[in-house]
């Protein structure tokens, strides 16, 4: 009877495991940067900007390769958002845990979102405010990382990211913000940056100096 109970207990574990395993091996492939429209780019001989312009949806997105990041911005990025990148599956379990724990103990709303859990958010237009939107994100996530190496995902990342207002993508908040390219971003400016996608609309440099965002780029640099 208890070999009878215990044989049902694995299989009841191993059958969710496999169905997920099998519909991560044959779903389609999700889109990742293919059919995001991106702004019209005007420069001069020199490289300086001339004209931006608005994407097909009304976004300021220019679009960069990952090697046109700089350095410091890449790992402003990787510090704040998401230490543990290049060593998770695209679910980071030990920051959700940390999330839901806060969560239960009467803290404020405190996110678990991996770079991967991000970009499929915003890639898939995904709603994550409900425990189902939450799952179906971090299906969505596997699913990419299944699907794309880091690096793609990384840079996925760093032209969806929102960065204030209809500003997207760090290529465009750079030639806004700071008049530079993505790759000129200096430690400073890519400090600046990093904060902003977590709250969009306190942290956008347009608004000025803001107690949240300062705070958050002093717990970077701790």
């Amino acid at each position: 009877m208890r070999k009878t109970i215990a044989f049902a207990l694995v299989l009841a574990l191993l059958l969710p495991i496999a169905a997920f395993w099998g519909w991560l091996v044959l779903s389609p492939k999700p889109p990742l940067l293919d059919g995001v429209p991106f702004s019209p780019l005007v420069l001069d001989r020199d490289g300086n900007l001339l004209r931006l312009g608005l994407s097909e949806d009304e976004k300021y997105r220019v679009r960069i390769r990952l090697n046109e990041v700089a350095p410091e911005m890449v790992r402003a990025v990787l510090l704040y958002e998401d230490r543990h990148f290049y060593r998770h599956p695209g679910v980071n379990p030990l920051s959700l845990l940390r999330a839901s724990a806060g969560m239960l103990g009467g803290a404020r709303r405190m996110g678990g979102s991996t770079i991967t859990m991000q970009v499929a958010r915003l890639r898939l237009g995904l709603s994550t405010t409900t425990l189902s939107g939450k799952f179906a994100q971090m299906a969505r996530a596997l699913q990419y990382e299944y699907h794309y190496g880091k690096g793609e995902i990384l840079e996925a990342y760093f032209n969806l990211a929102p960065y204030g207002g209809n500003i997207e993508g760090v290529g465009a908040a750079a030639r806004i913000y700071f008049r530079t390219t993505s790759g000129r971003l200096t430690r400073t400016e890519s400090l600046a940056l990093a904060v902003v996608p977590q709250n969009p609309v306190r942290r956008s440099p347009l608004n000025g100096p803001d107690f949240e965002a300062a705070r958050a780029r002093m717990q970077m640099l701790a």
